[in-house]
């Protein structure tokens, strides 16, 4: 029994050490993570600023700034959506970075001109620089009416040749005249290669440098595709009208004009009654020119406007859901309003230049996206109309 009873006391004693240790051990360990708690405490977090160098936009150490040194750390800045960002480490001097830049935008319509736009913001959009550009524009305007004004005077010009000259305006001068800032565009950069800007973003988001030239093309000449069309459609008075025939199965046209960025609209003429699905209208990704049935586009997002239904067909996967209520009829003009922003694409209908209501939102756009109309019965007949200005 004694000996029984001193194994049992030396294995008691055991348990008892190694319960005592554990708890040491854990004490220990918490004491180590207070103490580095408080020393991440006492650490300033690092704070960023980005700026414009000679290297491109950098983010410089809040705390360097403070410093009266000739030269500063950065770290390389990648704009969006580039998730990761480089640490290429290196120096610069603090007179070589701003927070303001200097670039140009180039026109294309009626006579091209380059408007230098100073001292733009680096957070600024590019709307923003449109809008600066175009107060350009109209100051220069205004100054070239009074030249006129003042050289009609000094050279006594009849009374009425003004009125003349108005009633004899050119297809050009109408033209300028519908150019706005509400007006549809493309912006695009020629640095390195050809690329196209994104207006609702900032400089730094489209990567743009001091003194970069940008190209500024207004979209007026939308029209059907001669060959992105089923064999039974016909589209003819350039590309303006697009009719069906031979056939009852629905068949695709598409647009001539493929959209990735910014903000849309564009306009169809219903010519024929919209019956029994014969005009469904919306925006797809091209995937087979050739027929262009409905397995031969891709991501279509359309409005049934007999059946007042909105439809989709996305991976071959085909769903139907109710709008909204209001009849449709011949001469109607049906609009599609789409814009591209950071959550997805959003799609939005009208009749008659009234909204509908948005119809679909947030959908994946790393695609080009085209007007695209199903025509459907025989002897239906569209008219896409040129929309340079929104609703």
């Amino acid at each position: 029994m004694d000996i029984f009873k001193a194994v049992f006391e030396r294995k008691l004693e055991e348990e008892k050490k190694k319960i005592e240790k554990e708890e040491k051990e854990k004490e220990s360990k918490k004491d180590n993570k207070d103490n580095k708690e408080k020393i991440d405490k006492k650490k300033p977090k690092k704070e960023y600023k980005i700026f414009y160098s000679p290297y491109g936009y950098i983010k410089v150490d809040k705390s360097e700034l403070d410093k009266n040194e000739p030269v500063v750390k950065f770290i390389q800045y990648k704009p969006a959506p580039v998730k990761v960002e480089s640490c290429i480490f290196g120096k610069i001097s603090t007179l070589n970075y701003v927070k303001e830049i200097n670039f140009s935008i180039k026109t294309f319509y009626n006579e091209r001109k380059i408007y230098v736009l100073e001292k733009i913001d680096i957070f600024s959009t590019l709307q923003l620089a449109i809008k600066k550009m175009f107060e350009q524009e109209k100051k220069e305007k205004e100054k070239n009416k009074e030249q006129e004004k003042d050289k009609e005077k000094e050279k006594d010009k009849e009374k009425d040749k003004g009125e003349n000259n108005d009633e004899k305006k050119t297809d050009v001068e109408y033209e300028e005249e519908r150019i706005t800032e509400q007006s549809q565009y493309r912006l695009f950069s020629c640095r390195k290669q050809i690329h196209e800007l994104n207006p609702t973003r900032n400089l730094i988001e489209n990567d743009i440098h001091d003194n970069e030239l940008l190209l500024y093309l207004p979209i007026k000449k939308l029209s059907f595709s001669e060959y992105a069309k089923g064999r039974s459609i016909i589209v003819s008075q350039e590309g303006k009208i697009a009719s069906k025939v031979n056939t009852d199965e629905p068949q695709y046209v598409l647009g001539n004009i493929g959209y990735s960025f910014g903000k849309h609209y564009f306009e169809v003429n219903l010519l024929t009654e919209p019956i029994a699905r014969s005009v469904i209208i919306g925006l797809a990704t091209k995937k087979n020119p050739a027929d262009m049935f409905i397995n031969d586009v891709h991501n279509f997002y359309g409005y049934i406007l007999s059946d007042m239904q909105k439809i989709s067909l996305v991976n071959g996967k085909q769903e139907k859901k109710d709008y909204i209520k209001e009849p449709v009829a011949i001469n109607d003009i049906i609009g599609v309003m789409f814009e591209f922003k950071k959550e997805g694409l959003e799609i939005s209908f009208y009749k008659n230049k009234i909204c509908l209501g948005i119809a679909y939102n947030k959908i994946y756009n790393d695609k080009i996206f085209f007007p695209a109309i199903s025509l459907g019965i025989a002897g239906s007949k569209i008219q896409i109309s040129n929309q340079i200005d929104f609703p």
